[in-house]
């Protein structure tokens, strides 16, 4: 059953990420804001994240996680849906390595990271990597292909908790993409 949850998971992000880029476009999107368990947000998305590295043999998962995070006035449920956003892209754009998770504070902020060693982001790509509809895919068969609208939506659901996103990536070497939130 594990394992058809883990199947089911990136086809499901997918469905939801259609409807979310349309709530995003047509300013429909909401939050529900609540105090919110940054600790067991991290707990829904590395349950999931562990199921998807389990199917991915040379694929391991790490997090370095700042003990006693303080709560958040967010919408969990986005934030859960950002995050794994993030990881599901550093699993699938990694053969082999690690994919990291890291939330630190950082000021006023919690500073969420999701990193990998996969193939990295051409320079050519990396000014429309947040546009929506693109792809470091040029293979129109491969499976990894997604819709490109992903890291939009996180883009989004950030934008309307007051953070910011951003990344960094080498060709080759891997990426990370990161988010922060006001926490006070």
């Amino acid at each position: 059953i594990e394992h058809i949850f883990a199947a089911l998971v990136p086809l499901i992000v997918q469905v939801n990420d259609f409807h979310d880029y349309a709530e995003a476009v047509t300013g429909k999107m909401e939050l529900n804001l609540e105090e919110t368990d940054v600790h067991a947000v991290l707990d829904s998305v590395l349950t999931i994240a562990d199921q998807l590295v389990e199917d991915r043999s040379g694929v391991r998962l790490e997090e370095d996680i700042e003990e006693n995070l303080p709560s958040l006035e967010a919408d969990a449920e986005r934030l859960t849906q950002a995050l794994l956003n993030y990881v599901h892209n550093a699993v699938k754009f990694t053969e082999s390595g690690t994919v990291t998770i890291r939330v630190k504070r950082e000021g006023n902020n919690l500073l969420f990271e999701v990193s990998d060693t996969g193939i990295g982001i051409p320079d050519t790509m990396q000014e429309r990597v947040f546009e929506p509809f693109e792809t470091i895919l040029e293979d129109k068969d491969d499976p990894r292909l997604g819709f490109g609208i992903g890291l939009k939506i996180v883009e989004h659901i950030i934008d309307l908790h007051d953070g910011e996103t951003w990344f960094e990536s080498v060709e080759g070497r891997g990426s990370s993409f990161f988010f922060t939130i006001p926490w006070n």
